[in-house]
């Protein structure tokens, strides 16, 4: 069966949000932005980007550009509300629903035929509810896979669909640009620029060893892309536990050292809820947000664990910093997610590593953890020093 994947979104979702919630905003150009010295643009409306405002910007230089811009502190927690009910909307449509980026899903449609009729039909229905529920106009795509309905619906205004049959995948990217592809950002499109390829079908064309010299690995993922292959599935969005901890950093560092001593001291912080709260993790995610606006991030599954240790935790994330942190940008926000939290699971070895003493480590976490509950969390505190 040929799979049928819908990709709806909501333009400038944040700024939509942020005009719903005050209508006098809807008319001026709006940012969103932390109240800080150093912040940079998250989202914007179509009135700041006809000024010339984009994500990433830096928020000095774009009240430059546009004087009467107005800036709104970013609302994270009003954001995701928002995006879970869409969510639910999509929901009832069909059990696969993803929305890893806030305003943006896809809905696996595949066997939905008879229940609801023609994919097309389904994307403007749920164009229609999404407007007079949720007063948010909506954009959708709709293709035999994930990368091609994304790209179809932003080739749309509001209120449409695009529809991509089975087979015309390759033809319908073929006079994109190269930007259209998720992964290829500013930099990459630049790079490929300088070897004379700025349109998807360009791209498609080449054979994997004309890049490998430039791109290594990934060379052969670029061109399965422009050539409209994904078998990625639609996983739903998740519903178990997480915790996260968040750090803007006091000024923009470099530094390595300096920067994993600020992750220490969030491992810290999240080892000691985890205690209380007997939980374990099942997954661990980094964020490392850069000055010029750019985000990476690595995740890793974690092993059946039966007691948090803060240095042990801290080796986990510690090598998924030093896989993403490789840019020479100067770092500006951390964040690190423990996901799919539960209770521990038995007596059940930690780590396989048997360099780490953890009958040691156990008797000085217990001991940290006796000396903070009585005098504060802040009483006692790890040292870096003998850390490679």
């Amino acid at each position: 069966m040929e799979r049928t994947i819908l990709h709806i979104q909501v333009p400038d979702f944040c700024a939509v949000l942020e005009a719903l919630r005050d209508p006098s905003r809807a008319h001026r150009p709006l940012a969103v932005a932390d109240p800080t010295a150093r912040s940079v643009v998250q989202a914007v409306n179509h009135l700041a980007r006809r000024e010339g405002i984009r994500e990433g910007m830096p928020l000095a230089k774009a009240r430059r550009r546009c004087r009467g811009l107005q800036v709104v502190p970013c609302d994270r927690s009003f954001y995701k509300r928002a995006h879970d009910l869409v969510a639910r909307d999509l929901a009832a449509f069909s059990p696969l629903v993803e929305g890893a980026v806030l305003g943006r899903f896809f809905v696996d449609l595949t066997g939905t035929r008879r229940l609801w009729g023609p994919a097309t039909d389904t994307a403007c229905r749920l164009e229609d509810e999404l407007l007079a529920r949720r007063r948010l106009a909506a954009r959708a795509g709709v293709a035999p896979n994930k990368l091609v309905s994304q790209a179809a619906a932003a080739c749309v205004d509001v209120g449409d669909v695009s529809r991509v049959f089975p087979g015309g995948e390759r033809a319908f990217l073929e006079g994109l640009p190269v930007t259209a592809l998720p992964g290829i950002g500013p930099g990459t499109a630049s790079i490929l620029g300088e070897l004379n390829v700025r349109r998807v079908g360009e791209l498609a064309g080449l054979a994997p060893a004309h890049l490998f010299p430039v791109f290594g690995r990934r060379a052969e993922r670029l061109i399965r892309l422009a050539r409209g292959e994904d078998p990625l599935p639609v996983v739903p969005l998740e519903r178990k536990a997480r915790l996260e901890v968040a750090r803007a950093l006091p000024a923009d560092e470099i530094d390595r050292g300096r920067l994993e001593i600020f992750l220490f001291h969030m491992v810290e912080e999240a080892g000691w809820v985890l205690r209380r709260q007997n939980r374990v993790p099942g997954r661990v995610r980094i964020v490392v947000g850069h000055a010029d606006g750019v985000e990476r991030t690595a995740t890793r599954r974690l092993p059946d664990w039966n007691q948090i240790l803060d240095r042990v935790l801290f080796g986990v994330v510690r090598d998924l910093f030093r896989k993403v942190a490789v840019r020479r940008v100067a770092v500006r926000k951390m964040a690190v997610e423990w996901l799919d939290l539960r209770m521990p699971l038995g007596q059940l070895c930690l780590f396989s590593d048997r360099r780490v003493d953890l009958a040691r480590e156990r008797r000085i976490q217990a001991a940290l953890d006796a000396v903070r509950s009585r005098f504060g969390r802040s009483a006692v505190r790890w040292g870096l020093a003998g850390e490679g």
